[in-house]
């Protein structure tokens, strides 16, 4: 699955706003807004008082609100992807354990203080069905799509007899445990929760293999 770059996929979050150009000051102030907050509750106005740009600088990298919200989750993506990437791609994995290093790669974002849960998820929440924001909504719809695809490319080295059946289980379990670490400052949290998915997957397996036999 390939993701669409956002400034060559800059961790804006994780530099000093004074070291970023104007166009990152505003996505990072506006990352960090939106994500503490809410995207509705976050103005056009604060976003340009806290970079400390111009009213003017903002307009000419971000010609609207929604399109300054279709950016930020697009940079929330690629960040994401990324993370999963670095994570799945370790070398010396069987196509087992690549499945399972998702929940390794949670294990960071979890503990951290700034934690405030899946930016698509809480964006599924403001932006419905009836919202009329295209753009936001297709940046949202292109995620999970997204997020549906990497998954399967890591479940279909396993031979499953039904593959999309264990993608869904596996998506579940990845949204359930983001969720969870939301509501229950468990130490044990990503443990718990790939531990049920080797059980899933383990069992997937066994299941397959009679199935081939039979």
């Amino acid at each position: 699955m390939q993701t669409r770059s956002v400034l060559e996929i800059v961790d804006v979050e994780g530099q000093p706003l004074n070291a970023l150009a104007p166009r990152e000051r505003i996505l990072k102030t506006a990352s960090d807004l939106f994500y503490r907050l809410s995207i509705h509750s976050v103005g056009i106005d604060r976003i340009i008082a806290e970079s400390g740009v111009a009213k003017m600088t903002f307009y000419k990298h971000f010609p609207s609100k929604a399109n300054l919200i279709a950016t930020y989750l697009r940079y929330k993506s690629d960040i994401w992807f990324q993370m999963l990437a670095t994570a799945t791609e370790r070398t010396g994995l069987s196509q087992l354990e690549r499945v399972l290093a998702i929940f390794d790669a949670l294990e960071e974002p979890f503990r951290s203080p700034s934690f405030r849960g899946c930016p698509f998820v809480k964006g599924l929440a403001e932006f419905g069905p009836e919202a009329n924001s295209p753009d936001v909504q297709a940046t949202i719809a292109f995620y999970f799509k997204g997020l549906h695809e990497f998954v399967a490319s890591l479940i279909e080295p396993l031979a499953l007899s039904d593959p999309e059946k264990v993608v869904i289980q596996i998506l579940s379990l990845i949204q359930g445990s983001i969720v969870m670490a939301q509501s229950t400052p468990d130490p044990e949290l990503v443990k718990t929760i790939r531990d049920a998915a080797r059980v899933l997957l383990e069992e997937a397996l066994i299941s397959s293999s009679e199935t081939r036999s039979s």
